[in-house]
């Protein structure tokens, strides 16, 4: 869990212009846990095809572990979910759902 949560935060601040504002918010959603992480960024259509592919990077080579990550770490081993929304006007935001124990 704090490895997903680490990733999710380092990709929002990479993600993010200096001065730009990261937020990490957490919340019940019926009897789930919902772990969010939101930046002011839009992720282009290209790159939200990608987002969790293996080695896939917008930051350069020997990157792209991240997401890949996220999404891995989440569904197999906490057995969550995890996912996205980005859009111009609102940014981008990733969250992973766990069911509460």
């Amino acid at each position: 869990m704090k490895r997903v949560l680490i990733n999710l935060l380092k990709n929002a601040l990479e993600a993010s212009s200096i001065n730009n504002i990261v937020t990490l918010n957490c919340r019940l959603e019926y009897n789930d846990v919902v772990f969010s992480v939101h930046n002011q960024s839009f992720m282009p259509r290209d790159v939200q095809l990608q987002v969790f592919q293996r080695s896939f990077s917008t930051k350069g080579s020997n990157r792209g572990l991240g997401t890949y990550s996220i999404k891995l770490l989440t569904e197999r081993y906490l057995k969550g979910s995890v996912g996205f929304n980005t859009s111009e006007i609102d940014g981008t935001t990733f969250w992973i759902k766990l069911r509460k124990s």
